[in-house]
């Protein structure tokens, strides 16, 4: 930004994305539900979360959000913008592990306290949004506190983190925080903050008058086009044309027509991204596995099934009914190599701890996915080679044993239109007491 803005604010060329919308001004419009592409390409990225519901954080792929986020962190420490929209914070339950916020595909998390409608909204000197501020009208929280990221380590002597910049910010007439701006900078060994290039995080609060072109206001501070009329008095308002009204009748039919597009569109490519989802049976391992397996389950048929995420229990639960085990403990495992006798030996110890806890037993089912780096399905003998011991481990334990390819083949043949049969792999698992090479088969 230009003078104490820092960055590349009004420099002529620059290139600025938008993400979370579509405005005509920006070098690029990408909503939630598309490929981000890389984003390190952008001089300026604005970020809108106010079009950043719960609905759409919980179908965007994680993959996607932390390559998005390790992009936007990287651009803040080489030295770009980041203009980000704010909302207030809310978080999700999402089959993994933690919660999920959306502010966590940014640096820095806002902690925010809805507060009665307030209407006095006072920027800091020489603020660079100044013309959007003037837009912001009404408020209806403020940020209460952030959280900056620890974003890397250049040198065992220092960290980087991010801290206010002065005169930057945007409160309530009681100084109440409505919007910031963070500037990269350097812990010495010494603790002290240092300066760390032009990098900027601003943190603006939302437009609340939908007539105002918001975005626009942010994309002209960076030479981008926006034209900002003068309002008509309603006298002139009211006056038409015949032609004109004919127009926006066909104007509202087409709207409607793309807006059913753009949702089964918007439909249809969530749906894509949990299928294509079902290839982590293959390369995943850890949380990302874990999940992936339970999805697994699920589509089979086993709408119960979802991750644990505990350290202190099984990775996922299943309900096998009421015969000798009325739920089966998974323990999931990747590996770049070949698992081992004690990783199967991890969900019998699960079956234990349950039967000394509730008295009855459960079906031990061990999920490994060997080999993940190879290629699929070349490496498939690899995947389902198992050491003498370990077979014989299983066999005394009475484990089965499901490699991940195997389910991946299950889910595969379920989307291909295949109807699974529950109760059939109910009996294949809870009578297996070693691998199996086919759920599906009879």
């Amino acid at each position: 930004m230009a003078g104490s803005g820092g960055g590349t604010a009004g420099a002529p060329g620059a290139r600025v994305w938008l993400l979370g919308g579509e405005h005509p001004g920006a070098d690029r419009s990408i909503t939630w539900d598309e490929s981000f592409g890389n984003l390190n390409d952008p001089d300026v990225l604005v970020v809108d979360l106010t079009t950043l519901t719960e609905r759409v954080l919980a179908r965007i792929d994680g993959d996607s959000l932390a390559h998005a986020r390790e992009s936007i962190a990287d651009k803040l420490l080489g030295g770009g913008t980041i203009v980000v929209v704010t909302q207030p914070h809310f978080s999700i339950e999402r089959p993994g592990s933690r919660r999920l916020s959306n502010y966590d595909i940014l640096p820095a998390t806002l902690a925010t306290k809805r507060v009665p409608p307030g209407f006095a909204i006072r920027a800091g000197p020489n603020h660079v949004f100044k013309a959007y501020i003037d837009a912001v009208k009404k408020f209806t929280f403020q940020i209460d506190q952030y959280s900056p990221a620890l974003l890397r380590r250049p040198a065992a002597t220092s960290s980087i983190g991010l801290a206010e910049m002065p005169g930057q910010e945007v409160t309530d007439n009681s100084g109440n925080n409505l919007g910031l701006t963070l500037q990269a900078t350097k812990i010495d060994y010494e603790g002290f903050p240092v300066a760390c290039g032009p990098g900027r995080l601003v943190f603006l609060p939302p437009v609340s008058d939908m007539a105002c072109d918001g975005i626009g206001r942010i994309l002209s501070v960076y030479g981008k086009t926006f034209v900002h009329g003068e309002v008509p008095p309603p006298w002139a308002a009211q006056m038409s044309f015949p032609k004109a009204d004919q127009m926006q009748e066909e104007i509202a039919e087409l709207e409607a027509r793309a807006g059913r597009i753009k949702a089964r569109a918007s439909d249809l490519h969530g749906r894509r991204g949990e299928i294509l989802g079902h290839r982590r049976l293959l390369y995943a391992k850890g949380p990302e596995l874990e999940e992936a397996v339970a999805r697994a389950f699920r589509t089979l048929g086993f709408s119960e099934a979802k991750q644990t995420g505990g350290a202190d229990q099984a990775d996922c639960i299943l309900d096998m009914g009421t015969g000798r085990y009325p739920r089966g403990l998974v323990e999931v495992k990747g590996a770049d190599g070949w698992t081992g006798e004690r990783d199967i030996a991890q969900c019998v110890k699960w079956v234990d701890k349950m039967r000394a806890a509730e008295g009855r037993w459960s079906k031990p089912i061990f999920v490994p996915n060997q080999c993940r780096r190879k290629e699929y399905p070349a490496s498939l003998g690899d995947r389902l080679r198992f050491e003498p011991n370990e077979l014989g481990y299983a066999r005394d334990r009475d484990v089965c044993i499901i490699p991940s390819c195997v389910l991946f083949e299950a889910v595969r043949r379920t989307i291909g239109g295949e109807v699974p049969d529950k109760a059939r792999m109910i009996e294949k698992i809870a009578s297996a007491d070693g691998p199996l090479e086919c759920v599906f088969c009879q």
